[in-house]
């Protein structure tokens, strides 16, 4: 058992929907040098895993959890551990059945309570029974968080653990949000210690400038993507 640095949300140039500026072994690569042990590539729709990413992680000695960050009923839920056939989920009914059917993963509400249409919001108490986590986002400042504070609140009172994860877009901001666990370098350990509140989260805060530009820059990429003709 030892302490293991983990970044549990992360995208990549592959996402379907985010116009994102480095690949699965870039961020692999980044990940390695800043000493994580614990990476989860998780894009929007679709998850990107495959033997050469793993084996590629491994020989960073990072371990790779398959991810995806996945639109149900509009909303934005993260689950960890997935396979292909979570691609397949649309509504929290289906969220339910593919929990039950693969109790391996883990289902984090991320940015619950962000403005933003694809945030959870109240669908997130609704469907409290389905989320074994939330989660700290990485985009606050000393003024600006209280998103993140109604978040650790409502964990709180439905003792639910909080993680930190960076919900990289920007490689440059792949550390300013992540978890430290105490666990073995496995999937289950991991999730095991997740569960027991066996964490200390680390955020840093933005300077507000940081905020408007990480937000901008991530918005005009976006809106490139949709203009690009595919």
């Amino acid at each position: 058992m030892g302490k293991l640095k983990a970044q549990l949300h992360c995208h990549t140039g592959q996402d379907p929907l985010d116009n994102i500026g480095y690949s699965e072994k870039q961020v692999i690569d980044r990940a390695a040098r800043l000493g994580y042990d614990v990476l989860a590539i998780s894009c929007h729709n679709v998850v990107i895993f495959n033997d050469d990413l793993m084996e590629y992680a491994e020989k960073k000695r990072i371990l790779l959890i398959p991810a995806i960050e996945k639109t149900i009923e509009r909303k934005h839920v993260l689950i960890l551990n997935a396979d292909v056939s979570a691609q397949q989920i649309n509504t929290f009914e289906d969220l339910k059945k593919y929990r039950n059917q693969n109790p391996d993963c883990l289902v984090v509400a991320v940015h619950p309570f962000y403005p933003s249409t694809n945030s959870l919001m109240n669908k997130f108490e609704k469907n409290k029974e389905l989320f074994d986590a939330v989660e700290y986002s990485w985009f606050h400042s000393k003024k600006i968080n209280r998103f993140n504070k109604k978040a650790v609140k409502t964990a709180e009172k439905f003792n639910l653990p909080v993680i930190a994860t960076g919900d990289t877009h920007l490689l440059r901001y792949l550390d300013s949000s992540f978890s430290m666990l105490e666990a073995e370098k496995n999937t289950p350990s991991i999730f095991d210690a997740i569960r027991k509140k066996k964490i200390k989260i680390v955020s840093h805060d933005l300077k507000l400038r940081e905020m408007v530009s990480a937000y901008l820059e991530m918005e005009i990429r976006r809106l490139i993507k949709i203009m690009m003709p595919k």
